[in-house]
C-alpha cells in the first residue's frame, strides 16, 4: 500500500529551556530520556488514519497502561494545528507516556513513533519508601551567599555563578525552583525575566501540593523535552513532567494534571 511521509512536530515555544542546579559547583542531572538530534523525525504512516479527539487519545493511553501506581496525566495538551498521539510503557511500579504532535493522525503506540522526538513526557514511579522517593527529588537549597533578586509578588530569588553558568533559585511553599543559563549580563537578564514570568503565573495557578517536596527545573542552555521539568513526591511515588516550553509546563502541571 502506498504510504505518506509525515513529521513529528515540535510546537514553537516561547523559550527552549530545561532542568538545572542552583549552586555553581553542582553537576546538573538530566533524565535518561532518548531524543533524536533533529526536531523533525520523518516516519511512515498508513495512507489513511482516522482522526481522534483529545479525549479518545488520552482514553487509549490510560487503557494501555497497566500499573499499580495512581495515574496522573494532563487532561489537555496544546497541539496547535497538529495531531496528538503517544507511546506508553508500564510495569507494576512505573508508567511513562511520551506524547507527540504529528501532521497526520497516528495511532497510540504505533511502531512509527519508536524513534521520534517526544513533545511531552509524563511518568510516575513508586519507590520502596517515602524516604527513597524524597531522595529522588532534585530539591535545591538556597545558597546564603548568593545575590538576592526581587522576582515580584514577595518572592526573592538567589543568584550565583560558576563554571561558565549562572543559577537562580527560589522557594515557594514545599517547592524549589531553579534556572540555569550562560554566565553573562544578557543571560542573567533573560533568566530573571523567565523567573518573574513563572512567579507571576503561580500567583493565580496552583501546583500540586507535594508530600513532601517538589522541584521545578529549567535549563536555558538545553533543548528538547528533557530541558524543563517538574517533579514532586506523593508519599512513596514520584511524578515527573517534561516538555519543551517552560511556561507551557507550568500551565500543564498547575491546570491539567489529574
Amino acid at each position: 500500500m502506498k504510504s505518506k511521509r509525515v513529521s513529528v512536530i515540535v510546537i514553537s515555544a516561547l523559550f527552549i529551556l530545561g532542568g538545572c542546579s542552583s549552586s555553581a559547583d553542582q553537576v546538573v542531572e538530566t533524565p535518561d530520556i532518548t531524543e533524536t538530534d533533529t526536531p523533525e523525525k520523518q516516519i511512515e504512516s498508513p495512507e489513511t488514519n482516522p482522526e481522534q479527539t483529545h479525549e479518545e487519545i488520552l482514553a487509549q493511553v490510560t487503557s494501555a497502561i497497566e500499573t499499580d501506581v495512581k495515574l496522573m496525566l494532563p487532561e489537555n495538551i496544546f497541539v496547535g494545528e497538529g495531531y496528538l498521539t503517544a507511546t506508553t510503557a508500564s510495569s507494576k511500579n512505573n508508567y511513562e507516556v511520551n506524547f507527540y504532535v504529528t501532521n497526520v493522525p497516528i495511532p497510540v503506540n504505533d511502531s512509527t513513533l519508536h524513534d521520534a522526538h517526544p513533545y511531552m513526557i509524563v511518568n510516575g514511579t513508586r519507590y520502596d519508601s517515602a524516604a527513597s522517593a524524597k531522595a529522588k527529588i532534585n530539591y535545591q537549597p538556597i545558597n546564603d551567599g548568593a545575590q538576592k533578586v526581587d522576582l515580584g509578588n514577595g518572592i526573592t530569588g538567589y543568584q550565583d555563578a560558576g563554571a561558565g553558568s549562572i543559577f537562580l533559585t527560589w522557594h515557594e511553599g514545599r517547592w524549589s525552583f531553579s534556572i540555569r543559563n550562560r554566565n553573562s549580563d544578557v543571560g542573567s537578564a533573560k533568566m530573571n525575566d523567565l523567573a518573574k514570568e513563572i512567579v507571576a503565573k503561580l500567583e493565580n495557578q496552583l501546583l500540586p501540593a507535594p508530600r513532601k517536596i517538589g522541584a521545578g527545573m529549567f535549563d536555558m542552555n538545553s533543548e528538547g523535552a528533557a530541558a524543563n521539568s517538574f517533579m514532586w513526591q506523593e508519599e512513596e511515588v514520584v511524578y515527573e513532567v517534561y516538555t519543551v516550553d517552560p511556561l507551557l509546563l507550568v500551565d500543564t502541571v498547575t491546570d491539567q494534571m489529574k
